[in-house]
């Protein structure tokens, strides 16, 4: 039960990581095509937007491990992403008082919050998510052992958490 419950854990905060890492780099590489200069995006210091990785565990929440259609899985997480896009939005801009993206120069801008162009790229995120992480983290999760599952996941926790207080203390 106890390995079990660790790998389930280290699995997990293995996907958190991977899906904050990829935000931040999509984050990274569209300021870099669109203004042509490099910004460390997202409030951490480290190289995750944790937004992604929210996002990514609502919508399995939400859509379980049941296998699903791609086509489904891209227009309904678009949909759900989306709104939750708008509603962090204004969450983060309550409680830090700035607005920590806007997509008012963007084709499709929605309250210039999110956008049709944006919503697409994350339904092709969930896609890669359900159908290339998710199941690749299973599976490396069941390979690894216990005491690597419990210092990987140790180590990671422990970097987030402190660059997240270091974070929100700047930001407040």
């Amino acid at each position: 039960m106890k390995e079990k419950f660790t790998k389930t854990a280290f699995r997990y905060i293995f996907e958190f990581m991977i899906c904050g890492f990829g935000g931040w780099v999509y984050e990274v590489v569209t300021v870099w095509i669109m203004w042509r200069y490099f910004d460390n995006r997202g409030m951490l210091h480290m190289p995750i937007v944790p937004i992604y990785s929210v996002g990514a565990f609502i919508l399995l929440a939400i859509l379980g491990e049941k296998k699903r259609n791609p086509l489904f899985v891209f227009a309904f997480s678009a949909v759900i992403t989306t709104i939750f896009e708008l509603a962090a939005s204004y969450v983060l801009e309550f409680i830090f008082h700035r607005q920590f993206w806007t997509y008012r120069t963007w084709w499709g801008s929605i309250l210039d919050r999110a956008s049709v162009i944006s919503s697409a790229i994350f339904g092709i995120f969930a896609v890669i998510y359900f159908f290339v992480i998710h199941p690749l983290s299973g599976k490396l999760t069941k390979k690894l052992p216990v005491p690597i599952c419990v210092g990987a996941s140790v180590i990671a926790v422990t970097a987030v958490l402190a660059d997240l207080i270091i974070s929100v203390n700047q930001l407040l």
